[in-house]
Protein backbone atom coordinates (compact mmCIF):
# COMPACT_ATOMS: atom_id res chain seq x y z
CA UNK A 1 0.00 0.00 0.00
CA UNK A 2 1.01 3.30 -0.80
CA UNK A 3 1.29 6.29 2.22
CA UNK A 4 -0.32 9.29 2.68
CA UNK A 5 3.22 11.27 1.80
CA UNK A 6 2.83 9.65 -2.20
CA UNK A 7 -0.99 11.10 -2.26
CA UNK A 8 -1.16 14.34 0.33
CA UNK A 9 -2.00 16.09 -2.77
CA UNK A 10 -3.86 13.82 -5.24
CA UNK A 11 -7.54 13.60 -5.32
CA UNK A 12 -8.91 10.19 -3.62
CA UNK A 13 -11.58 8.09 -4.80
CA UNK A 14 -13.21 5.60 -2.40
CA UNK A 15 -14.76 2.92 -4.03
CA UNK A 16 -17.72 0.65 -2.07
CA UNK A 17 -19.38 -2.64 -2.93
CA UNK A 18 -22.30 -3.11 -0.44
CA UNK A 19 -23.70 -6.35 -0.34
CA UNK A 20 -26.24 -8.23 2.19
CA UNK A 21 -23.12 -9.94 3.77
CA UNK A 22 -20.62 -7.74 3.51
CA UNK A 23 -19.45 -3.95 2.86
CA UNK A 24 -16.19 -3.72 1.02
CA UNK A 25 -13.78 -0.56 0.57
CA UNK A 26 -11.48 0.75 -1.40
CA UNK A 27 -9.44 3.89 -1.78
CA UNK A 28 -7.05 4.78 -4.87
CA UNK A 29 -4.87 7.76 -5.73
CA UNK A 30 -5.38 9.49 -9.05
CA UNK A 31 -2.92 6.90 -10.43
CA UNK A 32 -4.99 4.28 -9.31
CA UNK A 33 -2.86 3.12 -7.31
CA UNK A 34 -4.72 0.83 -3.94
CA UNK A 35 -3.69 3.25 -1.08
CA UNK A 36 -6.45 0.72 0.99
CA UNK A 37 -9.27 -1.51 1.63
CA UNK A 38 -11.23 -2.79 4.31
CA UNK A 39 -14.38 -4.84 4.82
CA UNK A 40 -17.56 -4.61 7.28
CA UNK A 41 -20.78 -5.70 7.34
CA UNK A 42 -23.59 -6.05 5.22
CA UNK A 43 -24.83 -2.51 3.17
CA UNK A 44 -27.66 -3.69 1.58
CA UNK A 45 -29.74 -0.76 2.04
CA UNK A 46 -32.81 -2.88 2.93
CA UNK A 47 -30.81 -3.20 6.51
CA UNK A 48 -31.60 0.53 7.38
CA UNK A 49 -29.71 3.67 5.77
CA UNK A 50 -28.01 4.09 9.11
CA UNK A 51 -27.06 1.19 9.15
CA UNK A 52 -25.65 1.11 5.93
CA UNK A 53 -24.24 4.41 6.00
CA UNK A 54 -22.44 2.91 9.38
CA UNK A 55 -20.88 0.46 8.18
CA UNK A 56 -19.50 2.45 4.70
CA UNK A 57 -17.99 5.13 6.76
CA UNK A 58 -16.61 2.59 8.98
CA UNK A 59 -14.73 0.80 6.28
CA UNK A 60 -13.71 3.80 4.48
CA UNK A 61 -12.14 4.95 8.15
CA UNK A 62 -10.42 1.55 8.53
CA UNK A 63 -8.97 1.89 4.50
CA UNK A 64 -8.19 5.65 5.33
CA UNK A 65 -6.44 4.48 8.58
CA UNK A 66 -4.15 1.47 6.15
CA UNK A 67 -3.31 4.48 3.72
CA UNK A 68 -2.29 6.18 6.65
CA UNK A 69 -4.88 8.98 6.76
CA UNK A 70 -7.15 9.98 9.47
CA UNK A 71 -10.89 9.84 9.47
CA UNK A 72 -10.50 13.91 9.09
CA UNK A 73 -9.67 12.63 5.29
CA UNK A 74 -13.31 11.51 4.37
CA UNK A 75 -13.73 14.72 3.35
CA UNK A 76 -11.50 14.04 0.82
CA UNK A 77 -13.13 11.47 -0.25
CA UNK A 78 -14.61 11.19 -3.96
CA UNK A 79 -16.91 8.13 -3.69
CA UNK A 80 -18.93 5.81 -5.67
CA UNK A 81 -21.26 3.89 -3.63
CA UNK A 82 -22.39 0.48 -5.32
CA UNK A 83 -25.34 -0.63 -2.78
CA UNK A 84 -27.79 -3.86 -2.65
CA UNK A 85 -31.24 -2.41 -2.58
CA UNK A 86 -30.93 0.79 -4.79
CA UNK A 87 -33.10 -0.83 -7.60
CA UNK A 88 -36.15 0.68 -5.01
CA UNK A 89 -36.83 3.66 -5.89
CA UNK A 90 -37.52 4.73 -1.91
CA UNK A 91 -33.92 3.30 -1.20
CA UNK A 92 -32.54 5.56 -3.05
CA UNK A 93 -33.97 8.57 -2.30
CA UNK A 94 -33.08 7.40 1.57
CA UNK A 95 -29.52 7.15 0.24
CA UNK A 96 -29.63 10.73 -2.05
CA UNK A 97 -30.78 12.23 1.14
CA UNK A 98 -28.11 11.17 3.03
CA UNK A 99 -25.91 13.69 5.45
CA UNK A 100 -22.79 12.08 3.98
CA UNK A 101 -19.37 12.91 5.11
CA UNK A 102 -17.59 12.73 1.32
CA UNK A 103 -16.15 15.31 -0.87
CA UNK A 104 -18.92 13.81 -3.83
CA UNK A 105 -20.96 10.92 -4.20
CA UNK A 106 -22.12 8.96 -6.37
CA UNK A 107 -24.68 5.66 -6.49
CA UNK A 108 -25.73 2.88 -8.24
CA UNK A 109 -26.68 -1.04 -7.86
CA UNK A 110 -24.08 -3.00 -6.89
CA UNK A 111 -24.60 -5.06 -9.93
CA UNK A 112 -24.18 -1.77 -12.37
CA UNK A 113 -20.63 -1.18 -10.17
CA UNK A 114 -19.76 -5.08 -10.65
CA UNK A 115 -20.91 -5.08 -14.58
CA UNK A 116 -18.26 -1.87 -15.15
CA UNK A 117 -16.03 -3.45 -13.12
CA UNK A 118 -16.07 -6.86 -15.23
CA UNK A 119 -15.49 -5.26 -18.31
CA UNK A 120 -13.61 -2.38 -17.50
CA UNK A 121 -16.45 -0.08 -18.26
CA UNK A 122 -17.17 -1.49 -21.65
CA UNK A 123 -20.09 -3.69 -22.72
CA UNK A 124 -20.88 -6.85 -21.41
CA UNK A 125 -23.06 -8.76 -18.43
CA UNK A 126 -22.81 -9.94 -15.10
CA UNK A 127 -24.97 -12.48 -12.97
CA UNK A 128 -24.32 -11.59 -9.27
CA UNK A 129 -24.72 -14.76 -7.38
CA UNK A 130 -24.11 -14.54 -3.65
CA UNK A 131 -26.34 -14.42 -0.54
CA UNK A 132 -29.06 -12.51 -3.47
CA UNK A 133 -28.97 -12.54 -7.15
CA UNK A 134 -28.99 -9.82 -10.03
CA UNK A 135 -28.63 -9.54 -13.30
CA UNK A 136 -26.97 -6.69 -15.30
CA UNK A 137 -26.18 -5.75 -18.80
CA UNK A 138 -24.84 -2.36 -20.04
CA UNK A 139 -24.65 -2.71 -24.12
CA UNK A 140 -24.01 0.61 -26.43
CA UNK A 141 -25.49 3.03 -23.54
CA UNK A 142 -28.64 0.66 -22.82
CA UNK A 143 -28.81 -0.83 -19.36
CA UNK A 144 -30.72 -3.96 -18.39
CA UNK A 145 -30.99 -5.03 -14.55
CA UNK A 146 -33.10 -8.65 -13.56
CA UNK A 147 -33.81 -10.58 -10.32
CA UNK A 148 -32.56 -8.16 -7.34
CA UNK A 149 -35.71 -7.50 -5.43
CA UNK A 150 -35.12 -8.97 -2.51
CA UNK A 151 -34.62 -12.94 -0.25
CA UNK A 152 -38.99 -13.10 0.17
CA UNK A 153 -40.03 -12.58 -3.24
CA UNK A 154 -36.86 -13.15 -5.98
CA UNK A 155 -33.15 -13.98 -6.07
CA UNK A 156 -34.49 -17.34 -6.54
CA UNK A 157 -30.44 -18.54 -7.51
CA UNK A 158 -29.18 -17.60 -4.64
CA UNK A 159 -27.10 -18.48 -1.72
CA UNK A 160 -29.91 -17.32 0.41
CA UNK A 161 -32.85 -19.02 -1.15
CA UNK A 162 -30.74 -22.15 -1.16
CA UNK A 163 -30.35 -22.50 2.32
CA UNK A 164 -33.97 -21.71 2.93
CA UNK A 165 -35.08 -24.25 1.13
CA UNK A 166 -32.48 -27.15 2.91
CA UNK A 167 -34.09 -25.87 5.70
CA UNK A 168 -37.88 -26.47 4.82
CA UNK A 169 -36.83 -29.65 3.10
CA UNK A 170 -35.38 -30.46 6.54
CA UNK A 171 -38.23 -29.66 8.51
CA UNK A 172 -40.60 -31.68 5.76
CA UNK A 173 -38.03 -34.75 6.33
CA UNK A 174 -38.20 -34.35 10.07
CA UNK A 175 -42.17 -34.71 9.89
CA UNK A 176 -41.83 -37.39 7.22
CA UNK A 177 -43.42 -35.80 4.82
CA UNK A 178 -40.77 -35.24 2.71
CA UNK A 179 -37.00 -37.99 1.66
CA UNK A 180 -34.68 -37.48 4.53
CA UNK A 181 -31.50 -37.77 3.35
CA UNK A 182 -27.72 -36.60 4.26
CA UNK A 183 -28.64 -32.75 3.59
CA UNK A 184 -31.73 -33.36 5.77
CA UNK A 185 -30.51 -34.85 8.68
CA UNK A 186 -27.30 -32.41 8.61
CA UNK A 187 -29.65 -29.51 8.49
CA UNK A 188 -31.78 -30.91 11.95
CA UNK A 189 -28.55 -31.83 13.72
CA UNK A 190 -27.21 -28.16 13.38
CA UNK A 191 -30.49 -27.21 15.18
CA UNK A 192 -30.44 -30.13 17.40
CA UNK A 193 -33.21 -32.22 15.86
CA UNK A 194 -35.86 -29.29 17.32
CA UNK A 195 -38.66 -27.89 15.26
CA UNK A 196 -38.60 -25.03 17.67
CA UNK A 197 -35.10 -24.38 17.30
CA UNK A 198 -35.83 -23.19 13.67
CA UNK A 199 -38.71 -21.16 14.73
CA UNK A 200 -36.50 -19.21 16.49
CA UNK A 201 -33.90 -19.10 13.88
CA UNK A 202 -36.46 -17.79 11.08
CA UNK A 203 -37.57 -15.16 13.06
CA UNK A 204 -34.55 -13.36 13.44
CA UNK A 205 -32.78 -14.51 10.37
CA UNK A 206 -31.47 -12.17 7.65
CA UNK A 207 -30.67 -13.55 3.83
CA UNK A 208 -27.00 -14.22 5.16
CA UNK A 209 -28.04 -16.34 8.08
CA UNK A 210 -29.59 -18.21 5.52
CA UNK A 211 -26.91 -18.32 3.07
CA UNK A 212 -24.42 -19.83 6.31
CA UNK A 213 -26.94 -23.24 5.00
CA UNK A 214 -25.52 -23.10 1.35
CA UNK A 215 -22.07 -25.07 1.62
CA UNK A 216 -24.13 -27.46 3.41
CA UNK A 217 -26.28 -28.22 0.54
CA UNK A 218 -23.63 -28.16 -2.43
CA UNK A 219 -21.69 -30.42 -0.04
CA UNK A 220 -24.53 -33.00 0.46
CA UNK A 221 -24.53 -32.32 -3.50
CA UNK A 222 -21.11 -33.90 -3.99
CA UNK A 223 -22.18 -37.10 -2.10
CA UNK A 224 -24.99 -37.80 -4.66
CA UNK A 225 -27.68 -36.59 -1.86
CA UNK A 226 -30.91 -36.53 -4.18
CA UNK A 227 -32.40 -33.54 -2.00
CA UNK A 228 -29.47 -31.07 -2.37
CA UNK A 229 -29.32 -31.54 -6.10
CA UNK A 230 -32.93 -30.81 -6.31
CA UNK A 231 -32.55 -27.65 -4.64
CA UNK A 232 -30.09 -26.82 -6.65
CA UNK A 233 -31.53 -27.59 -10.06
CA UNK A 234 -34.08 -24.82 -9.31
CA UNK A 235 -30.97 -22.26 -8.36
CA UNK A 236 -29.55 -23.06 -11.78
CA UNK A 237 -32.88 -22.81 -14.01
CA UNK A 238 -33.18 -19.56 -12.38
CA UNK A 239 -29.98 -18.31 -13.07
CA UNK A 240 -29.64 -19.58 -16.77
CA UNK A 241 -33.07 -18.28 -17.30
CA UNK A 242 -31.61 -14.74 -16.18
CA UNK A 243 -28.26 -14.78 -18.29
CA UNK A 244 -30.55 -15.78 -21.55
CA UNK A 245 -32.26 -12.94 -20.98
CA UNK A 246 -28.83 -11.01 -20.65
CA UNK A 247 -27.92 -12.54 -24.06
CA UNK A 248 -31.04 -11.58 -25.68
CA UNK A 249 -30.74 -7.92 -24.78
CA UNK A 250 -27.24 -8.31 -26.89
CA UNK A 251 -24.33 -8.95 -24.45
CA UNK A 252 -21.68 -10.74 -25.55
CA UNK A 253 -19.66 -11.42 -22.54
CA UNK A 254 -21.29 -12.43 -19.78
CA UNK A 255 -19.01 -12.81 -15.97
CA UNK A 256 -20.69 -14.57 -13.44
CA UNK A 257 -19.34 -12.86 -10.12
CA UNK A 258 -20.14 -13.97 -6.17
CA UNK A 259 -19.80 -16.44 -3.91
CA UNK A 260 -21.40 -19.30 -5.71
CA UNK A 261 -20.19 -18.61 -9.36
CA UNK A 262 -17.87 -21.19 -9.84
CA UNK A 263 -20.94 -23.55 -9.00
CA UNK A 264 -23.40 -22.23 -11.01
CA UNK A 265 -20.73 -21.37 -14.01
CA UNK A 266 -20.05 -25.25 -14.24
CA UNK A 267 -23.80 -25.91 -14.61
CA UNK A 268 -24.66 -23.93 -17.26
CA UNK A 269 -25.48 -25.28 -20.64
CA UNK A 270 -23.11 -24.00 -23.38
CA UNK A 271 -24.72 -22.16 -25.28
CA UNK A 272 -24.05 -19.99 -22.19
CA UNK A 273 -20.42 -21.43 -21.36
CA UNK A 274 -19.19 -20.37 -24.79
CA UNK A 275 -20.32 -16.50 -23.58
CA UNK A 276 -18.56 -16.61 -20.10
CA UNK A 277 -15.53 -14.71 -19.72
CA UNK A 278 -13.22 -14.24 -16.28
CA UNK A 279 -14.43 -10.52 -14.51
CA UNK A 280 -11.66 -8.26 -15.63
CA UNK A 281 -12.07 -6.00 -12.29
CA UNK A 282 -14.00 -6.29 -9.25
CA UNK A 283 -16.94 -4.30 -8.04
CA UNK A 284 -14.94 -2.19 -6.20
CA UNK A 285 -13.07 -1.05 -9.45
CA UNK A 286 -16.45 -0.23 -11.25
CA UNK A 287 -17.20 1.81 -8.06
CA UNK A 288 -14.33 3.88 -8.32
CA UNK A 289 -14.90 4.21 -12.37
CA UNK A 290 -18.43 5.64 -11.48
CA UNK A 291 -16.76 7.88 -8.76
CA UNK A 292 -14.09 9.21 -11.07
CA UNK A 293 -16.47 9.96 -13.83
CA UNK A 294 -18.78 11.80 -11.63
CA UNK A 295 -16.13 14.07 -10.08
CA UNK A 296 -14.62 15.40 -13.65
CA UNK A 297 -18.47 15.54 -14.65
CA UNK A 298 -19.00 18.12 -11.57
CA UNK A 299 -15.48 19.36 -10.96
Amino acid sequence: MVGMQNAQKEELYLGIDGGGTRCRARIVNDAGITLGEAVRGGANTRLGIDHVFGEIIAAATMALEQSGFSDRHLADLHAGLGLAGLPLERERKLAESYNHPFASVCFATDAYTACLGAHDGEDGAILIVGTGTCGQAIVAGRELALAGWGFEISDIGSGARIGRSAIETALLAHEDLATSSELTRAVMKHFNDNPEEIVAFAEKARPADYGAFCPMVFDADSHGDLTAAAIIDVAVTANRNILYKLQEFGAKRLSLMGGLAEQMAKRMPDDIQSDLVPAQNDALHGAILMARKHQKVHA
